[in-house]
């Protein structure tokens, strides 16, 4: 069965322990958003000039600079949503496919290493919960970033936000304009 402790998370035993890891699953979402975004804006921070914006979440927003060109927006409320700014034009094709994939590339890296850390050593159990929460969570982040879709609409993108998988197949595949 699924066990990665000293229980069955898909027993009766287990059920306490995967409504815990979806709480904090739910709880990790815009810690996770704001890792895949930095994921982005350190890639563009190091191969493009400018400011570098990362915004994560919407209403009630916390602005943090960090140094002279980068600044986070952060909030709790629809964590879910991010967003990282930077002036596109300074950059080739190449720099901006690497900027794309900063994130999803972070997120993996994170679920990766929480994964290991989940089966290679044997934890306490509030520990072992809170790394299901954040693999899951960081995971989530990388699967929709690279799944070529629009995301859920926003008030900024009222069609959706491309995910990051659309968009790099945009950047080589450019949609055709209607000549009207």
């Amino acid at each position: 069965m699924a066990s990665l402790g000293s229980f069955d998370y898909l027993s009766t035993q287990g059920i306490p322990y995967i409504l815990l890891a979806w709480l904090g699953m739910w709880l990790f979402r815009p810690f996770a958003t704001l890792f895949h975004e930095m994921g982005h804006a350190l890639v563009a921070w190091i191969f493009c000039s400018g400011q570098v914006s990362v915004s994560v979440g919407s209403s009630g927003v916390r602005t943090f600079s960090v140094g002279q060109r980068l600044t986070i927006q952060f909030s709790f409320k629809r964590g879910i949503e991010g967003f990282t700014n930077y002036s596109e034009g300074d950059c080739t094709m190449l720099v901006r496919c690497l900027v794309l994939l900063g994130g999803p590339a972070l997120s993996l890296l994170i679920s990766l290493l929480s994964g290991y850390l989940i089966f290679r050593y044997s934890n306490v159990i509030w520990l072992e919960i809170a790394l299901v929460s954040w693999f899951c969570s960081n995971l989530l982040a990388f699967l929709r970033a690279i799944i070529p879709m629009r995301l859920r609409p926003t008030d900024a993108f009222p069609d959706g936000p491309p995910s990051d998988g659309m968009q790099i197949y945009q950047l080589f595949f450019p949609p055709k304009k209607n000549s009207d």
